[in-house]
């Protein structure tokens, strides 16, 4: 696979504060925030239009993958941090300069902004749906891009057309599936993104680690929407 092209400005120094006008006392607090305090000025707003320029205009996923948790760059959403640490301001940096290839940990190197044309206000968006991406328990309690709507029609998806409560139960303690309810992921590793493939895909009866085969959707015909929402409903039943 073809390398990502380093383009000319790579070099380009880190200007935080001039570049992207950061005031001065923000940029104190920002550099002051407890490692899962949200940064000043980043808000679900922000990380949602965060969410946009990375699977957007930002090209962000074509190293990172849809999920930001990994392809040919490294996971994002994980705390195991190759170059940014984990801060906000740290990942705002990486995101404006780069990583060359000699620095890069996994080898293959990031263009400053993704080799991309993106505004300064774009590159603080993106540093915030990463920063969240890695740091779920902040701020909300939810995944991002789960709301408590999704939730509540998710469990009507469970209950009803999703068919899913005829192995996992009404409750979703477990019959012939297993227990949603728990923290012992068998297959999806409790992750909102990972539990929608479970359900989008299916587990087969070789991959099953309970010898029971689990069909795409159910074997429901259920909306991708009414995927997400189901999967936002076992989300929350496990980390209650």
């Amino acid at each position: 696979m073809n390398r990502p092209r380093l383009p000319n400005r790579l070099a380009v120094p880190v200007l935080i504060v001039g570049l992207l006008a950061m005031p001065a006392s923000t940029l104190a607090q920002v550099t002051k925030a407890g490692p899962n305090s949200p940064p000043p000025g980043v808000t679900m707003e922000t990380v949602e239009q965060g969410r946009e320029i990375f699977e957007g205009s930002g090209l962000c996923t074509t190293c990172h993958g849809q999920t930001a948790e990994g392809a040919i760059g490294p996971d994002l959403t994980d705390g195991d941090w190759l170059q940014a640490k984990g801060s906000y301001l740290a990942i705002l940096q990486v995101v404006l300069n780069g990583v060359t290839e000699m620095r890069s940990a996994t080898g293959t190197a990031m263009p400053a902004r993704g080799d991309t044309n993106i505004q300064d206000s774009d590159v603080q968006s993106a540093a915030a749906y990463v920063w969240k991406a890695s740091h779920p328990e902040a701020g909300d309690s939810l995944p991002l891009g789960v709301t408590v709507a999704m939730v509540t029609r998710g469990e009507q998806v469970f209950l009803g057309t999703g068919g899913c409560a005829l192995c996992h139960g009404s409750d979703a303690m477990g019959l012939v599936g297993p227990d949603l309810t728990d923290d012992v992921w068998l297959d999806a590793k409790g992750r909102y993104s990972t539990i929608s493939q479970i359900i989008t895909q299916g587990v087969s009866l070789e991959a099953s680690t309970r010898g029971v085969e689990m069909p795409p959707k159910g074997g429901s015909d259920i909306s991708e929407e009414d995927i997400q929402k189901a999967a936002a409903y076992v989300w929350y039943m496990s980390h209650r």
